[in-house]
């Protein structure tokens, strides 16, 4: 066994650094690549994508190189404002809807939780008609919402807010119900009233669960307004996609689509971002916080 002073000697010298912890720390390179991974496989991926496109000679029409791709979003943002051929018009139509959509499923799947976990004769109730619902593929509920609420904003809102209440509502209720038993025990023992219970335990400790769920219904928004554009809209990303399709301008069709992704991306991160501002004290936050080793 090494000494104390051998130990000093080796930390002086600087050889403690081939330890197996110090080969295990991450360098500079490591560390880079562990934060900016997600960046650098996409770009290699469109390089490799643009490079086979280009080498087999595919065509246009069955895939597009990202060059191309990308001259069409630049085509779609210098088109003027109000033009229906570029992105402005269509962004405001799905974004509004996405956006209304995202705000009643919340309120809405918040709410339903907090009943159904409150009142077992409420979660007999509605739970078969919730699952039954959702059991339901929502394209097949478009044309029927089309026929019921017109064509434009009302139907595609609807569509959405059914399919972003399901995950709030199912975490919220998993939240409300996993708080530890000695809690509630030691409420009941101070004689708190149950909207005391519910206001200063249960939802400070569903709040992490209730964002896990506002994190998909961000996501799921967005679907909905566009299924809702592809049955039957007037204007929307959905709507442009359907057109770019039907003229073959298959790397128009793909700048869409790219749209909509970097729009998912950025409501996912407004939300985690939001969710880590609220509940910067939850464990939860601080593991995904954490910088990776």
């Amino acid at each position: 066994m090494p000494t104390d002073t051998a130990v000093k000697a080796n930390i002086a010298a600087g050889r403690l650094s081939s330890s197996p912890a110090a080969k295990a720390r991450p360098n500079r390179v490591t560390a880079f690549l562990n934060r900016h991974i997600a960046p650098i496989s996409f770009v290699i991926l469109l390089v490799v994508i643009e490079i086979c496109v280009r080498a087999f000679k595919v065509p246009e029409y069955i895939l597009p190189t990202p060059s191309q791709i990308l001259r069409s979003l630049i085509a779609g943002f210098s088109t003027p404002i109000g033009s229906p051929n570029g992105f402005y018009v269509h962004l405001y139509a799905t974004g509004l809807a996405a956006g209304s959509s995202f705000v009643g499923g919340a309120i809405l799947g918040v709410v339903m939780g907090a009943v159904v976990v409150r009142f077992s004769f409420a979660r007999r109730l509605f739970y078969p008609y919730i699952i039954a619902l959702q059991s339901v593929p929502k394209v097949a509920l478009a044309p029927l919402f089309t026929v019921w609420f017109g064509l434009g904003f009302e139907s595609k809102v609807v569509l959405g807010v059914l399919l972003t209440f399901f995950p709030v509502l199912i975490n919220t209720a998993a939240g409300l119900s996993g708080v530890e038993p000695d809690r509630l025990e030691l409420m009941a023992s101070m004689k708190a009233t149950a909207w005391q219970t519910f206001k200063l335990v249960q939802l400070p400790s569903a709040w992490p669960f209730v964002f896990a769920g506002l994190e998909l219904a961000a996501i799921y928004s967005i679907l909905g307004a566009v299924v809702g554009e592809f049955v039957g809209g007037e204007a929307g990303l959905g709507v442009l996609i359907l057109n770019r399709n039907a003229a073959l301008d298959i790397p128009g069709s793909m700048a869409a689509l790219v749209v909509l992704a970097v729009i998912g991306i950025g409501v996912q991160r407004l939300v985690a971002f939001v969710r880590r501002k609220i509940l910067f004290w939850a464990p939860s936050e601080k593991t995904l916080t954490r910088e990776p080793t």
